[in-house]
């Protein structure tokens, strides 16, 4: 039977027939701001709660502004360890910024593989967030070598025995359909945004889910003081 493991997010588990698959990557996809990476900590910190090593990966904004976006949750982050980036003005680049000595790497899928191997080789890391693929995809002007390269990052968390994470800033499904059926995730949660009689609310469904049953329906979701919670019993529009 397969192990699962929980989101630490209040009612995502019931929608995922109890959880994630251990050891599987999945993508975690939406629009701007509607709590993806609040949701990819949570993941991480119920990881902390049960003893586990854990690792972010943050491409999108530094360790310190994620710090900080953190705080106002009243979530102390210091304890998962972050990779995240810097760019280089003179010369145009990003660099990926580690707590090794010495060690800013270029950005890319390479280093990026060579970094997370550095840490799975230093830590038994059991979780990973990667924010985010947009910004993997963005190393490509080919679409061909975007997909293939997608391919190798996909097959390469594979092999990591991690429960993995993976942001998709756009939510953009259709630009790698082939990619995402074929190699990308064991599953796929996406978050919209809906309005309602003039609100803009949240809601979340599961798009995919291999080797396990899971809720079909998209259910509402809200950003509290204590993050993303989940309402699997409720209907989103009635």
């Amino acid at each position: 039977m397969m192990e699962k493991i929980n989101t630490g997010a209040p009612g995502l588990d019931d929608m995922l027939g109890g959880g994630l698959v251990r050891g599987r990557p999945y993508l975690l996809c939406g629009g701007p701001g509607v709590g993806k990476t609040i949701l990819a900590i949570q993941f991480l910190r119920e990881g902390l709660l049960n003893a586990e090593k854990v690792l972010y990966i943050s491409l999108e904004e530094t360790a310190d502004q994620l710090k900080n976006d953190m705080s106002e949750f009243g979530w102390d982050i210091s304890d998962i360890d972050v990779v995240d980036t810097a760019q280089e003005i003179t010369e145009g680049k990003m660099f990926l910024r580690t707590d090794e000595v010495g060690s800013h790497p270029e950005f890319t899928l390479s280093s990026l593989i060579e970094v997370i191997n550095s840490k799975l080789d230093k830590q038994n890391i059991k979780r990973i967030v990667i924010d985010s693929l947009t910004s993997v995809m963005s190393l490509y002007e080919s679409k061909v070598d975007m997909r293939r390269n997608v391919m190798s990052l996909m097959n390469f968390l594979s092999t990591t025995d991690c429960t993995t994470l993976i942001i998709d800033e756009v939510g953009g499904l259709s630009r790698l359909d082939s990619v995402m059926e074929e190699f990308l995730a064991s599953g796929v949660i996406k978050i919209h945004t809906v309005e309602k009689k003039g609100e803009m609310l949240h809601s979340i469904s599961i798009e995919k889910m291999r080797g396990s049953d899971f809720d079909k329906h998209i259910r509402p979701m809200k950003i509290t003081s204590n993050g993303v919670v989940v309402f699997p019993e409720e209907t989103l529009f009635e």
